[in-house]
């Protein structure tokens, strides 16, 4: 995962006038977003969709600065309805805002060209602080976000040969079967198998499973 640079501005929050379009399904969230949004400088218009295909017509009908868009939603993941938006409107700047703090998530954020990636369990400012920076141009990363990236790519990271015995033990495959699919002994088979458990931190394949799924090296 490449270097997250935060940059810093003197006064983030000097662009005049700017709609915001919030697409969340939560109403809970929603209305807590759309009240501190209503708060910030600069800001001159809060719109709300609660499914991804109501939002790509707002966006096509309006020209929104800044959207606020949840990875999980009812009709479309965010990271879809991004790819969607970029085809048509590929100057507007998007924040992720998610629950979500899995491994396999964090890394399709920082990966998928929003803007800002602010966590639901950050502190309120931080949301405030990126709507800030993206209307000056920059980008953000809550701090939080930040610390769960570092954390990331501290973890042991799985070799080439050990990420493809891991991918045959998810598939149910033996042993006998992975060796000979490999071209190798059962021997080095288990050899691999044993530090798999060990770099992924499981005692055991169904906790090996989960934590390959949590890590990105499995797809769910």
């Amino acid at each position: 995962m490449s270097q997250i640079i935060q940059t810093t501005v003197d006064n983030p929050l000097h662009a005049i006038g700017a709609d915001i379009l919030i697409i969340e399904d939560q109403q809970i969230v929603l209305l807590g977003l759309t009240t501190l949004l209503s708060t910030c400088k600069g800001i001159k218009r809060v719109d709300k969709a609660t499914k991804a295909a109501d939002a790509l017509e707002m966006v096509k009908q309006h020209a929104y600065a800044i959207l606020i868009i949840d990875i999980e939603l009812p009709d479309m993941s965010g990271f879809d309805l991004l790819e969607k938006i970029r085809k048509f409107r590929p100057d507007v700047a998007v924040i992720f805002h998610s629950m979500h703090e899995e491994f396999w998530i964090i890394k399709q954020m920082m990966n998928s060209g929003a803007n800002a990636i602010v966590l639901k369990s950050d502190d309120v400012g931080e949301l405030h602080n990126a709507v800030g920076y993206v209307l000056a141009g920059e980008s953000y990363y809550s701090s939080k976000f930040q610390k769960y990236c570092t954390e990331y790519e501290s973890k042991q990271t799985l070799s080439e040969r050990e990420q493809e015995v891991l991918r045959a033990i998810a598939q149910g495959k033996k042993t006998a079967e992975i060796a000979e699919m490999l071209f190798v002994s059962t021997n080095t088979i288990e050899f691999h198998r044993k530090h798999i458990l060990h770099k992924l931190g499981a005692t055991n394949m169904a906790e090996l499973i989960k934590k390959a799924i949590e890590q990105g090296y499995i797809a769910m």
